[in-house]
C-alpha cells in the first residue's frame, strides 16, 4: 500500500512531464517557421533575434498600364494550418482499496483482479467493482498564453498588406 498523498504526486507529475512534453513541441515549431539572424545588425544586446522564414511569391495585380505582377516575401508560418497542442483535461479512473495508518493518513492500493473459475464467461465475473471505492481524478490545464495566436495575427497581416486587391 502506498499513501494516497504519493498516489496524487506520482500522477501530477506525470502530467507535468507530458506538458514539458508538449511545450517541447513548441520549441520545435519555432525552429521550424523561424531562423536565426547571423548579420552583426540584427544583434541586440547579445541575444539571438529570430527572423521568419519566408518565400518570394508573385500575384498578378491590375494597375493603369495594365497586369502587372507583385512579389511579396511571406512568412512560411501563414501558409500552414496551425494548431497548438495542449494538455486540456486529465482523468484518472481506477478502483482502489483504501485503509488509514496509525497516523491516520490514507492508504491506498490497487486491488487484484478477481479470479475466474473455469465456468465464468470471460467478461467480468458479476461487473461489481474489485476494490472498495472507485475514484476519478481530473486534472485540467490552463489556456496556453496569446503570444503564438497575435504572432500569426501580426505577420497574416503583414502579408495582406504585401498582396494587392
Amino acid at each position: 500500500m502506498i499513501e494516497f498523498e504519493a498516489l496524487m504526486r506520482a500522477i501530477h507529475k506525470s502530467v507535468k512531464d507530458a506538458a514539458k512534453s508538449v511545450e517541447g513541441e513548441t520549441v520545435d515549431f519555432i525552429n521550424r517557421f523561424f531562423e536565426e539572424t547571423t548579420d552583426d545588425e540584427s544583434k541586440s544586446d547579445n541575444h539571438s533575434v529570430m527572423r521568419p522564414k519566408t518565400c518570394t511569391m508573385q500575384f498578378p495585380s491590375r494597375t493603369a498600364d495594365g497586369i502587372e505582377t507583385v512579389t511579396a516575401e511571406v512568412p512560411l508560418l501563414a501558409l500552414v494550418p496551425i494548431s497548438s497542442p495542449r494538455i486540456m483535461e486529465v482523468k484518472f479512473t481506477t478502483e482502489l482499496d483504501i485503509t488509514t495508518n496509525k497516523d491516520e493518513k490514507l492508504l491506498v492500493s490497487f486491488p487484484k483482479p478477481r479470479k475466474r473459475s473455469f465456468f465464468s464467461s470471460n467478461d467480468s465475473s458479476d461487473g461489481a467493482p474489485s476494490g472498495n471505492a472507485t475514484i476519478e481524478i481530473t486534472l485540467t490545464g490552463d489556456e496556453p498564453p496569446e503570444g503564438l495566436k497575435t504572432l500569426i495575427d501580426g505577420y497574416e497581416r503583414a502579408l495582406r498588406a504585401q498582396i494587392p486587391g
